[in-house]
């Protein structure tokens, strides 16, 4: 009995290490992203927004790329607002950290598209979204990157806009 209860035992504390070193490891992605942020939450329209950076890393999913997404949303920020391809846009800029400010590395044109809500199991809305290939450390040289996401929806009387920042991270 003994050896089946340390036999046991042993077995717990192997879960409960892999379990502990699956949480506490550090990511292999080679990606920042900032989902979701709210922009804008006034009557009758929510604008949300993200942002996001990655640079080529050899044996990870990865490219040199920055992302940006817009969504409208009904107030309150529920579900996705059906909005035509001329009521919502989305542009996105590189910026690398020159050791005491953010410069302008790269920018992309504006994409606009509808909005709206997708249904289904993992339904959720939709808008214009952008990948844009930057070029990594050759574009602007090696340091930190980070991209921002410049985000609109017109509500039927004005533009409702704002930025979503990725966060940073190191392009060798």
């Amino acid at each position: 009995m003994t050896k089946v209860r340390l036999s046991l035992k042993a077995l717990l504390c192997a879960i409960v290490a892999l379990l502990f070193a699956a949480t506490w490891t550090q990511s292999a992605y080679a990606w920042t992203w900032a989902r979701g942020a709210t922009l804008y939450d006034g009557p009758g329209l929510c604008v949300r927004g993200d942002a996001g950076i990655d640079h080529a890393r050899p044996g990870v999913f990865s490219g040199n790329l920055a992302y940006a997404n817009a969504y409208a949303l009904t107030q309150g920020c529920g579900t996705g607002l059906a909005k035509s391809a001329t009521e919502a846009g989305v542009q996105v800029n590189v910026f690398r950290w020159n050791g005491s400010a953010w410069t302008l590395c790269r920018s992309s044109d504006w994409t606009f598209g509808p909005t709206g809500q997708t249904g289904g199991d993992l339904g959720g809305p939709y808008g214009p979204s952008i990948v844009f290939d930057y070029g990594g450390s050759a574009s602007c040289g090696p340091g930190l990157y980070g991209s921002q996401a410049h985000v609109m929806v017109w509500d039927g009387s004005q533009w409702r806009e704002g930025y979503v920042w990725s966060g940073s991270e190191n392009v060798p």
